[in-house]
């Protein structure tokens, strides 16, 4: 743990938080991902934080306070210090019957 509360995680570039702490850290953004509070340090695009959450950036969406991305923006739009991230994946299957 460091001065800040938060366990580093150098390999994925996230933070996580102790007991729903929120500070401040230096070169980090306070994200809420899934619902949850997260410290992110990595690269500040979205396809970034979708591989730092060990997700597969062609198989799932991203909605950032209530607007869904394009597949295509995931590396032009930028993430910023408050922001709310939420992934969504597109279920298959099931019947129809008549």
């Amino acid at each position: 743990m460091n001065e800040f509360g938060a366990n580093s995680e150098k390999e994925t570039g996230m933070l996580s938080l102790n007991d729903g702490d929120v500070g401040s850290v230096p070169d980090c953004l306070n994200l809420i991902v899934q619902g949850k509070p997260l410290l992110y340090r990595g690269s500040k695009d979205v396809r970034s934080l979708i591989e730092s959450q060990g997700e597969n950036s062609a198989y799932v969406n991203v909605r950032i306070n209530e607007t869904v991305l394009k597949q295509r923006d995931f590396e032009n739009v930028p993430l910023e210090d408050g922001d709310s991230v939420d992934f969504l994946y597109y279920m298959g299957g099931g019947t129809c019957s008549t």
